[in-house]
């Protein structure tokens, strides 16, 4: 990942947690100065908790080896299946703006044809705080 890149990520994480915790959420910036994690973010607001992966690219797509939720997919499937829960990809698109989608959505087609299509694969998502 290059600088710029890691950069607009960093910014992205920040906008993400900015946004749900002026809705409420308490939200924490998981660390990332070890292997094994599972997300970016988690979210909690009234006993529920949302596990967030953040994800930034400069086109329509978001690949699948390209955007190191490959390399951490055995950690991702295991947290799902164990817990019984889900993961939420979170992406930014300089191209064509915010999406969102679920690991257990997202997994298969990933696997199928190594890529998600924003417009197509993901939910539209809006980050405006009104």
């Amino acid at each position: 990942m290059g600088i710029t890149q890691q950069r607009v990520g960093k910014s992205w994480e920040k906008q993400i947690l900015d946004y749900y915790a002026k809705k409420g959420y308490w939200s924490y910036k998981m660390p990332t100065e070890f292997n094994g994690t599972i997300c970016d973010i988690m979210l909690v607001k009234n006993s529920a908790v949302m596990m967030i992966e953040c994800k930034h690219t400069t086109s329509d797509k978001l690949y699948y080896k390209g955007s190191g939720i490959y390399k951490k997919r055995d950690e991702i499937n295991n947290f799902v299946q164990k817990y019984n829960t889900n993961i939420y990809i979170m992406i930014k698109s300089d191209k064509v703006g915010t999406f969102w989608t679920s690991w257990i959505n997202a997994k298969p087609i990933f696997e199928s044809q190594g890529y998600l299509d924003l417009e197509k694969d993901c939910f539209k998502g809006n980050m405006e705080v009104g």
